[in-house]
């Protein structure tokens, strides 16, 4: 019989094997170990264990669904969570079962949790500012939903009446391939400087939660003439994410351009210099994302040979807001 609970400390081995097993392989730290599941997920200033909801079966965990809150200000001084917006970030069934039952009670659990804290909008999957626990061990560079390949928690929320609001393209480029030659980026390269600062400190407090275990590179790129900043990104360590096929990645994050720079073709400069410093640290891949409707980025990307590789869906409840 199925006995759901709440969290308790000796939990983190079994939700690990169930992580490692019922989990698609593409966008994901796996194997997972239960040190690393405790620290990255159980240990953050954020975490109740009232909003991780286990399921028993007498006695062995045969799934667990997670539940969590955005941050009020995720560049403020604070750590204060914005407990009107809430989040569904997480939900794993043993994959030997194949119980919508089960997938949708669980579901259903989580979002209590949920409305009992006071959320009045209700998100399943981890989005931005949504990211709650699992940026930097679910969904590539960055969350973004639930994975495509994910599909008992995408048949959870969809049972629970959630609607697909955000579909994200996850997208790798393969640096064994040659490296494209653009015409502009000499003329361009006289125009500005490229700085660089390797074991960057996080942005702000929610990145330093998400990703602060990792080492962070700033690319900023600056106008000779007046030393204006003219465009921005990042890249961090995604290492964990090639323990399956062996390949060592970079997630690329915070791309940004002045808006009165834009299509002048800044942005490319920015992520070919990245491209261009992961080869020459003996990177292999360099993973990045962007909503779909954003055919400009996208664009970018592909001509710079990024291919896409896999997608994600962020679902809201109707009527809850946005």
């Amino acid at each position: 019989m199925i006995r759901l609970r709440s969290f308790r400390n000796g939990d983190p081995p079994a939700l690990a094997d169930l992580w490692n097993r019922g989990l698609p392989e593409r966008a994901v730290v796996r194997p997972l170990s239960a040190h690393e599941f405790d620290t990255m997920v159980f240990t953050r200033l954020t975490f109740e264990p009232e909003g991780l909801v286990v399921a028993e079966d007498e006695g062995r965990v045969v799934g667990f669904a997670h539940a969590g809150f955005g941050p009020a200000e995720p560049g403020g001084p604070s750590h204060r969570i914005d407990r009107e917006l809430g989040t569904v970030a997480m939900l794993v069934v043993d994959p030997d079962r194949d119980d919508p039952g089960l997938e949708l009670e669980l579901f259903r659990e989580a979002e209590t949790y949920l409305r009992r804290r006071g959320a009045r909008v209700f998100y399943a999957g981890g989005q931005g500012e949504l990211s709650s626990f699992y940026w930097g061990i679910y969904g590539g560079s960055e969350c973004s939903g639930i994975l495509d390949d994910h599909r008992t928690f995408r048949r959870a929320a969809k049972a629970a009446g959630y609607e697909p609001c955000a579909s994200t393209v996850l997208l790798e480029a393969n640096l064994a391939d040659p490296e494209g030659r653009d015409p502009k980026a000499v003329l361009l390269r006289r125009q500005a400087r490229v700085e660089v600062v390797q074991d960057a400190s996080p942005a702000h407090w929610w990145e330093a939660l998400a990703i602060g275990h990792a080492e962070i590179t700033r690319f900023r790129i600056f106008a000779k003439a007046d030393d204006r900043e003219i465009a921005r990104a990042s890249i961090w360590d995604m290492a964990a994410f090639g323990r399956l096929d062996g390949k060592a990645r970079s997630g690329l994050i915070d791309v940004e351009v002045a808006p009165d720079e834009r299509r002048k073709g800044f942005g490319r400069l920015v992520v070919s210099e990245i491209l261009r410093h992961c080869r020459g640290q003996w990177g292999e891949v360099v993973s990045v994302q962007t909503r779909s409707t954003n055919l400009a980025a996208l664009n970018l990307y592909q001509s710079l040979g990024f291919e896409p590789v896999d997608s994600a869906t962020l679902f809201r409840k109707p009527g809850t807001g946005g």
